[in-house]
């Protein structure tokens, strides 16, 4: 359809697209005093999972204006439909999400998240001797949001 110019400008008409994003994954948060792999390699026996390492995730801190590389590991459960994610929420540039420098480890679970499943996993992780604390994250108190949208 053409519009006719008026005065020379081709007058034009703006919608505006609200998009709410419901979070269809859950955020833990660990202590451990072991490595990445050494702690992957723990909860796969614990609780009986198959982590494996993944090309590191790397990001542009803006704050920062640096670069940022990150550990992560992943699972896949194709019978519970969910994928499961360990961040190491520490890098020698600064933290993957910065309001949870107390955390070393961020577990994002993804897919058909049941409170059994997670409940589970907060259980079996946290009793593992080398880890101090495995918690869930409140997502509402979580800034960079969009960190844990990537995948």
């Amino acid at each position: 359809m053409y519009v006719e110019p008026i005065h020379g400008i081709l007058a034009v008409k703006k919608h505006k697209l609200d998009v709410s994003i419901e979070e269809d994954f859950c955020l833990l948060g660990m202590v451990a005093d072991e490595p990445d792999y050494k702690l992957c390699w723990m909860i796969n026996n614990a609780l009986e999972l198959a982590f494996e390492k993944l090309d590191d995730l790397q990001l542009f801190h803006r704050k920062l204006q640096v670069d940022q590389v990150f550990s992560i590991f992943g699972y896949q459960d194709e019978d519970a439909l969910l994928t499961y994610r360990i961040i190491n929420n520490k890098s020698d540039r600064g933290y993957f999400l910065d309001e949870l420098k107390n955390l070393d480890f961020l577990v994002h679970i993804q897919g058909e998240i049941s409170s059994e499943k997670i409940n589970s996993f907060l259980h079996h992780a946290g009793a593992l001797p080398q880890v101090r604390l495995c918690v869930p994250v409140d997502l509402k108190k979580i800034r960079n949001k969009e960190r844990l949208l990537l995948w």
